[in-house]
Protein backbone atom coordinates (compact mmCIF):
# COMPACT_ATOMS: atom_id res chain seq x y z
CA UNK A 1 0.00 0.00 0.00
CA UNK A 2 0.90 3.44 -0.83
CA UNK A 3 0.14 6.76 1.10
CA UNK A 4 1.35 10.21 -0.84
CA UNK A 5 0.65 13.03 1.18
CA UNK A 6 0.67 16.40 -0.53
CA UNK A 7 1.52 20.31 0.20
CA UNK A 8 -2.09 20.68 1.56
CA UNK A 9 -1.66 18.25 4.14
CA UNK A 10 -4.00 15.67 2.35
CA UNK A 11 -3.03 12.08 1.88
CA UNK A 12 -4.22 9.39 -0.76
CA UNK A 13 -4.06 6.19 -0.58
CA UNK A 14 -3.16 3.05 -3.02
CA UNK A 15 -4.06 -0.29 -2.48
CA UNK A 16 -0.84 -1.58 -4.30
CA UNK A 17 2.87 -1.96 -4.03
CA UNK A 18 3.67 0.30 -6.91
CA UNK A 19 1.99 3.10 -8.87
CA UNK A 20 1.72 1.81 -12.42
CA UNK A 21 -0.68 3.61 -14.40
CA UNK A 22 -2.33 5.86 -11.96
CA UNK A 23 -3.77 9.15 -12.95
CA UNK A 24 -2.05 11.65 -10.89
CA UNK A 25 -2.78 14.67 -12.89
CA UNK A 26 -2.88 17.97 -11.56
CA UNK A 27 -2.27 16.97 -7.71
CA UNK A 28 0.01 19.61 -5.74
CA UNK A 29 2.68 16.43 -5.04
CA UNK A 30 5.67 19.27 -3.59
CA UNK A 31 8.29 17.44 -1.89
CA UNK A 32 6.86 13.78 -2.33
CA UNK A 33 9.07 11.23 -2.39
CA UNK A 34 9.09 8.47 -5.04
CA UNK A 35 12.10 7.27 -4.88
CA UNK A 36 12.55 3.59 -6.22
CA UNK A 37 8.88 3.12 -6.99
CA UNK A 38 7.45 1.63 -10.24
CA UNK A 39 5.79 4.15 -11.96
CA UNK A 40 5.49 3.20 -14.80
CA UNK A 41 3.04 4.84 -17.43
CA UNK A 42 1.73 6.89 -14.64
CA UNK A 43 0.38 10.48 -15.67
CA UNK A 44 1.25 13.20 -13.88
CA UNK A 45 -0.22 16.12 -16.18
CA UNK A 46 -0.05 19.54 -15.03
CA UNK A 47 0.76 18.84 -11.24
CA UNK A 48 3.07 20.24 -8.65
CA UNK A 49 6.22 17.86 -8.23
CA UNK A 50 8.68 20.98 -7.45
CA UNK A 51 11.12 19.76 -5.13
CA UNK A 52 9.96 16.07 -5.29
CA UNK A 53 12.29 13.00 -5.28
CA UNK A 54 12.23 10.17 -8.28
CA UNK A 55 15.70 8.72 -7.44
CA UNK A 56 15.98 5.35 -9.15
CA UNK A 57 11.88 5.53 -10.01
CA UNK A 58 10.93 3.57 -12.91
CA UNK A 59 8.93 6.04 -14.95
CA UNK A 60 9.15 4.50 -18.23
CA UNK A 61 5.98 5.74 -20.63
CA UNK A 62 4.93 8.48 -17.85
CA UNK A 63 3.13 11.36 -19.02
CA UNK A 64 4.53 14.63 -17.36
CA UNK A 65 3.25 17.04 -19.72
CA UNK A 66 3.12 20.72 -18.39
CA UNK A 67 4.00 19.22 -14.55
CA UNK A 68 6.24 21.45 -12.87
CA UNK A 69 9.55 20.05 -11.91
CA UNK A 70 11.72 22.29 -10.63
CA UNK A 71 14.18 21.31 -8.29
CA UNK A 72 13.23 17.85 -8.18
CA UNK A 73 15.23 14.96 -8.63
CA UNK A 74 15.63 12.28 -10.97
CA UNK A 75 18.96 10.73 -10.74
CA UNK A 76 19.01 7.41 -11.88
CA UNK A 77 15.96 7.44 -12.79
CA UNK A 78 14.26 5.47 -15.81
CA UNK A 79 12.24 7.85 -18.15
CA UNK A 80 12.39 5.94 -21.53
CA UNK A 81 9.73 6.99 -24.03
CA UNK A 82 8.63 9.59 -20.78
CA UNK A 83 6.51 12.72 -22.08
CA UNK A 84 7.71 15.72 -20.65
CA UNK A 85 7.08 18.41 -23.30
CA UNK A 86 5.80 21.75 -21.91
CA UNK A 87 7.47 20.75 -18.18
CA UNK A 88 9.11 23.52 -15.82
CA UNK A 89 11.91 21.38 -15.20
CA UNK A 90 14.13 24.40 -14.27
CA UNK A 91 17.14 23.32 -12.02
CA UNK A 92 16.22 19.56 -11.56
CA UNK A 93 18.55 16.59 -11.76
CA UNK A 94 18.69 14.05 -14.26
CA UNK A 95 21.96 12.87 -13.34
CA UNK A 96 22.82 9.34 -14.23
CA UNK A 97 18.86 9.29 -15.58
CA UNK A 98 17.76 7.00 -18.55
CA UNK A 99 15.94 9.26 -20.96
CA UNK A 100 16.07 7.25 -24.28
CA UNK A 101 13.10 8.56 -26.67
CA UNK A 102 11.78 10.95 -23.93
CA UNK A 103 10.10 13.79 -25.01
CA UNK A 104 11.38 17.26 -23.66
CA UNK A 105 10.05 19.73 -26.66
CA UNK A 106 9.28 22.82 -25.22
CA UNK A 107 9.98 21.90 -21.90
CA UNK A 108 11.70 24.99 -19.53
CA UNK A 109 15.31 22.70 -18.53
CA UNK A 110 17.29 26.05 -17.58
CA UNK A 111 19.61 24.99 -14.79
CA UNK A 112 18.71 21.19 -15.33
CA UNK A 113 21.27 18.87 -15.10
CA UNK A 114 21.97 15.77 -17.37
CA UNK A 115 25.13 14.66 -16.00
CA UNK A 116 25.64 11.06 -17.72
CA UNK A 117 22.46 10.76 -18.60
CA UNK A 118 21.16 8.63 -21.76
CA UNK A 119 19.55 11.16 -23.99
CA UNK A 120 19.69 8.84 -27.50
CA UNK A 121 16.52 8.91 -29.41
CA UNK A 122 14.97 11.92 -26.73
CA UNK A 123 13.63 15.21 -28.35
CA UNK A 124 15.45 18.06 -26.75
CA UNK A 125 14.18 20.86 -28.40
CA UNK A 126 13.51 22.76 -24.84
CA UNK A 127 13.99 25.83 -23.76
CA UNK A 128 16.57 27.55 -21.95
CA UNK A 129 19.06 24.13 -23.18
CA UNK A 130 22.12 26.48 -23.10
CA UNK A 131 21.45 26.79 -19.06
CA UNK A 132 21.34 23.06 -18.68
CA UNK A 133 24.41 20.81 -17.70
CA UNK A 134 25.21 17.59 -20.35
CA UNK A 135 28.17 16.67 -19.25
CA UNK A 136 29.13 13.50 -20.16
CA UNK A 137 25.63 12.92 -21.44
CA UNK A 138 25.00 10.69 -23.68
CA UNK A 139 23.33 10.99 -27.59
CA UNK A 140 23.34 9.86 -31.21
CA UNK A 141 21.80 10.61 -34.16
CA UNK A 142 18.06 10.17 -33.33
CA UNK A 143 18.32 12.77 -30.82
CA UNK A 144 17.28 16.09 -31.41
CA UNK A 145 18.48 19.25 -30.12
CA UNK A 146 17.44 22.73 -30.75
CA UNK A 147 18.96 24.31 -34.05
CA UNK A 148 22.01 25.78 -33.62
CA UNK A 149 23.11 23.96 -30.27
CA UNK A 150 26.04 21.75 -30.23
CA UNK A 151 25.62 19.18 -27.47
CA UNK A 152 29.57 18.41 -28.12
CA UNK A 153 30.58 21.49 -26.83
CA UNK A 154 28.64 21.22 -23.98
CA UNK A 155 30.11 18.16 -22.87
CA UNK A 156 27.66 15.22 -24.01
CA UNK A 157 29.35 12.68 -25.92
CA UNK A 158 27.86 10.90 -29.23
CA UNK A 159 27.24 7.43 -29.74
CA UNK A 160 26.96 5.43 -32.51
CA UNK A 161 23.50 3.67 -31.28
CA UNK A 162 21.30 3.62 -28.24
CA UNK A 163 22.96 0.57 -26.48
CA UNK A 164 23.55 0.92 -22.52
CA UNK A 165 25.50 3.36 -21.67
CA UNK A 166 27.62 3.36 -18.39
CA UNK A 167 29.34 5.51 -16.79
CA UNK A 168 31.25 5.31 -13.13
CA UNK A 169 29.09 6.42 -10.51
CA UNK A 170 31.76 8.38 -8.95
CA UNK A 171 32.08 10.37 -11.91
CA UNK A 172 28.24 11.88 -12.32
CA UNK A 173 28.66 12.82 -8.55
Amino acid sequence: MISLCFETGECRVFDQDNLPGANLDGLSLHRAQFDGLDARATTFTGSDLRNASFIEADLTAADMRGATLANALFNGARLRNADLSRALAASADFSGADLRAANLAEADIGGAVFKGSNLCGADLRARRIEKAEFQLAMFNDSTRWPAGFDPVAQGAVRQSDDSAFEVPSEEIL
